[in-house]
């Protein structure tokens, strides 16, 4: 198809783009192009992101890496989402990410196999950035991989990041604290029933560094656990519950990994005989949309998914504008909830 100024189809160039958002042509096709060497205001981006877009520009993505080397695409790297939790923060993403006028591909991690074969795939696209949500690989693993990709001058950044990053690995990252707020809910379990506390979950995500320390701060030295394998939610929950209750008939409060394994604890509680919340107390985590309308409504952790959007999205425009401050590693604390899974009516 002919074209004018580089990546424009026949009939748009990038003096009527750059005319439209009231910028010369040069920043417009930086901002186009994702040039590494343009500075400009969030509102200016979005004014020639929008400019192009009412024009109908699309830019040629074989003509940018015979160029560059590399494409303008951003390729986002998913967690299953089999989980709804996932599902809503990589659609939360989704959202954001083409906000930004980039070309964004999502690629599920589970489709890959080992750490090299999935870094193969992202260096093979040449993307120009890579962000990689809830990565769930140790921390060698995950490392190397960024390590590699940053030798191949593509940008990594990490969202949602379950564990705390050393400041060497080169990539930004935007994390959430879980065990802080595993610790809250922890104390706030205490606050309402007592020393007979017990939490459901898996080791991973800071939630047993949460509890453990949530029952140090209160002076408790017992612990009563039933680890999950994370396989089956809230089905395994349910039988962990059971089994727990059966063994530890003492428990007043149970904190819950997530609000999908709460509903398998709520069941596994109701079927025991015990009452939510006058014998046994329930926390969740992650504030899933249906916890309020729940039988009870469910006390939980409220995941800041919109904060951690906007501060990444943030974090990665500043580098595609050629930021190149120190790796910044943000933590944002997640936020309690409180309804009637632990507070009695009246």
């Amino acid at each position: 198809m002919p074209e004018g100024d580089r990546g424009e189809p026949m009939g748009v160039t990038l003096k009527e783009i750059a005319e439209r958002a009231g910028v010369t042509a040069s920043i417009a096709s930086r901002v186009l192009n994702n040039r590494p060497d343009v500075r400009v205001a969030d509102e200016t981006r979005a004014r020639i992101v929008a400019a192009a877009q009412e024009l109908g520009y699309r830019p040629d993505p074989y003509a940018q890496v015979l160029q560059s080397g590399k494409s303008s695409t951003i390729i986002l790297v998913a967690p299953h989402s089999y989980y709804l939790m996932n599902a809503r923060r990589i659609a939360r993403v989704q959202q954001a990410l083409h906000a930004t006028g980039q070309p964004v591909l999502t690629a599920d991690l589970t489709s890959f196999g080992e750490a090299p074969e999935t870094v193969d795939f992202l260096l093979f696209t040449r993307p120009t950035a890579v962000v990689w949500l809830s990565p769930d690989w140790d921390d060698h693993d995950f490392g190397e991989a960024c390590a590699e990709l940053h030798d191949r001058d593509t940008y990594v950044l990490a969202v949602d990041y379950q564990r705390a990053l050393a400041p060497e690995v080169p990539c930004d990252a935007v994390t959430v604290d879980r065990a802080h707020g595993c610790q809250v809910a922890v104390s706030h379990l205490v606050d309402c029933v007592g020393d007979k506390v017990a939490l459901i979950g898996g080791q991973s995500g800071g939630r047993y560094e949460g509890y453990r320390r949530a029952l140090a701060e209160h002076g408790i030295e017992r612990e009563i656990v039933g680890w999950l394998s994370g396989e089956e939610p809230p089905h395994e929950a349910h039988q962990v519950a059971r089994k727990l209750l059966r063994e530890h008939p003492e428990i007043r409060g149970i904190f819950c990994h997530s609000d999908l394994n709460a509903i398998g604890v709520v069941s596994a509680v109701r079927e025991s005989g015990r009452r939510i919340p006058e014998d046994v107390a329930i926390v969740g985590f992650d504030n899933e949309p249906w916890t309020e309308f729940h039988d009870p409504p469910l006390t939980t952790i409220a995941h800041p998914l919109d904060q951690l959007c906007a501060l990444s999205m943030s974090v990665l425009r500043s580098r595609l504008d050629g930021n190149t401050d120190p790796w910044c590693r943000i933590v944002l604390h997640p936020s309690l909830v409180v309804r009637a899974s632990t507070v009695r009516a009246g």
